[in-house]
């Protein structure tokens, strides 16, 4: 079971990329005071306008298993041309990772960074690492909120909706029950889980509470997700497990720059 309960954390931070509601409206069109009520309606719109703009700053705060992560940076969301950028406090060690042109970079501590020659950045190629390869490049798409939108649509119920504001914007608040069991499969591959140990936590968990804020064009504001149940299941000794994602300055121009040749290295088998 610990296995299951290290899988599930993995889970958690790749989905990785994370107040009371009203009733919903009948009104499709989307936007302040005007609430959708199907998730398929409200997906269509969001993502829509999130192709559109393409590029967002981010932040993101997590705890899973006594875990606590703090990352933020800048996002290009745009099929091969994705790219990321990010910052993250983890385990009390600071961790830089881009991804660009299909290849993701991680900046290596002083130590790993002697056993590669003296050079500060690996290189782990999505397409010719292997399964490390498919992790990595699934890690890339869970930055994309367009992802986190296709789990509504394929799995969503909309139970509430609200007007509001967050940092001064006019918002739609909606609360969303996702049924775990139609995207355990999908969500527990990209974390590493076999389909058994994603079965065993999809007959447990049911529903996991989220909650979307859309700013008046329909573009993600902020997203939470509270994955306790996942954790508890797994039998992870503290089973608490949430994500908070906040997303800003949508349409902005985003530069991310592979590191310089002469700094990058291949990254060790693990």
């Amino acid at each position: 079971m610990r296995k299951t309960a290290l899988a599930a954390s993995g889970f958690a931070l790749v989905f990785a990329l994370s107040a009371c509601g009203g009733d919903g409206g009948n009104n499709a069109s989307g936007g302040s005071g005007n609430f959708f009520d199907n998730p398929q309606e409200l997906v269509k719109a969001a993502s829509a306008q999130t192709e559109a703009a393409k590029t967002s700053k981010y932040e993101m705060t997590m705890s899973a298993a006594g875990m606590e992560i703090k990352a933020n940076g800048v996002g290009r969301y745009d099929g091969e041309n994705t790219a990321m950028s990010m910052n993250m406090e983890m385990m009390g060690q600071s961790i830089e990772i881009r991804f660009v042109d299909m290849t993701m970079y991680m900046k290596v501590p002083p130590e790993a960074a002697a056993q590669m020659g003296g050079k500060e950045w690996a290189k782990i190629d999505a397409e010719s690492a292997g399964a490390q390869g498919e992790q990595f490049d699934q890690i890339a798409q869970q930055s994309d909120p367009t992802k986190t939108l296709e789990y509504i649509q394929e799995a969503g119920e909309i139970t509430g909706s609200e007007e509001t504001t967050i940092d001064g914007q006019k918002a739609t608040h909606y609360k969303i029950d996702l049924d775990f069991a139609k995207i355990a499969d999908e969500m527990g591959s990209s974390s590493g889980m076999t389909p058994e140990q994603a079965q065993q936590l999809a007959d447990q968990v049911g529903t996991l509470p989220m909650e979307l804020w859309l700013n008046e064009e329909n573009l993600p504001l902020k997203v939470t997700m509270d994955m306790g149940a996942i954790m508890e299941a797994a039998g992870a000794p503290q089973s608490e497990s949430k994500m908070e994602m906040t997303y800003s300055d949508w349409g902005t121009e985003v530069e991310v720059e592979a590191p310089p040749a002469d700094q990058v290295g291949e990254m060790p088998a693990f």
